[in-house]
């Protein structure tokens, strides 16, 4: 488990899903952006979700902390950031394996 430090406050959620919100809060940062998140963590009745602001002036400490209990798993939170980040990045170039005939609208010129 791992325990994120945020502004004046902390929560306690899975490792997995600590990173993600984490490697997020950078990606957002990279791009000049915000976004409202809604986490899952473990609070002493259980879990809760929290609501946090990420922003571009964000700053966080993701620290691992012994913990009794489950390890919080959430893969369809994981999975869902992940596809955040990945939007927030750079687009990448493609490999084009038997030339540009057959698509559509290719302007040569940008190749």
């Amino acid at each position: 488990m791992k325990r994120i430090h945020y502004a004046s406050g902390s929560l306690l959620t899975g490792d997995d899903i600590a990173d993600v919100i984490v490697r997020f809060a950078a990606a957002l940062a990279h791009n000049n952006q915000a976004a409202e998140v809604r986490a899952p963590a473990v609070t002493d009745g259980g879990t809760r979700e929290v609501l946090l602001l990420l922003g571009p002036a964000s700053q966080m400490l993701a620290e691992d902390e012994p913990y009794e209990g489950t390890e919080l798993l959430d893969q369809r939170f994981v999975d869902e950031f992940e596809h955040r980040i990945a939007a927030l990045a750079p687009p990448r170039a493609t490999y084009v394996e038997n030339g540009t005939e057959d698509i559509a609208d290719v302007d040569i010129d940008l190749l």
